[in-house]
């Protein structure tokens, strides 16, 4: 957690987007939580950021800490989620891994499937698709 003890030296006034919330999540750390529960976190993130905040939660994760996660960054849950579900009406109307969530649904869905379901049937991510044009170019 090297990148949130550096936040730690840190003047707080001093202090943008993604150091608040790494701050907040740090203190929220100290607790030692088995449960974290984040409601839109990378909203206002940008692409580098969210990055950096995925390898946040991969280290919470293994630390054995369970995170659910609200959020409309449909590209984030895709790439770094483990499970998605879809809540309507304040019900779980489905949940499944990102991969079949993601590519199984016309509507809630990632930009990198919606331009190229008709080439290739899973890719979600633009890792997908990269890695899939290369492997039919041989």
């Amino acid at each position: 957690m090297e990148s949130i003890r550096v936040l730690h030296e840190n003047v707080v006034m001093d202090m943008g987007g993604i150091e608040n919330l790494l701050m907040n999540i740090y203190r929220k750390l100290l607790l030692e939580p088995q449960l974290l529960i984040l409601e839109e976190p990378t909203k206002g993130l940008d692409a580098g950021f969210k990055i950096k905040f995925a390898e946040i939660l991969e280290q919470l994760l293994k630390r054995e800490v369970t995170i659910i996660m609200v959020s409309h960054d449909i590209e984030f849950c895709a790439s770094f989620a483990h499970k998605c579900a879809l809540f309507f009406d304040g019900n779980i109307v489905t949940t499944n891994t990102p991969n079949k969530f993601f590519s199984g649904n016309n509507f809630y869905t990632t930009v990198a499937n919606r331009m190229t379901r008709q080439v290739f049937e899973n890719a979600i991510t633009c890792e997908d698709v990269i890695r899939l044009c290369k492997a039919n170019e041989k």
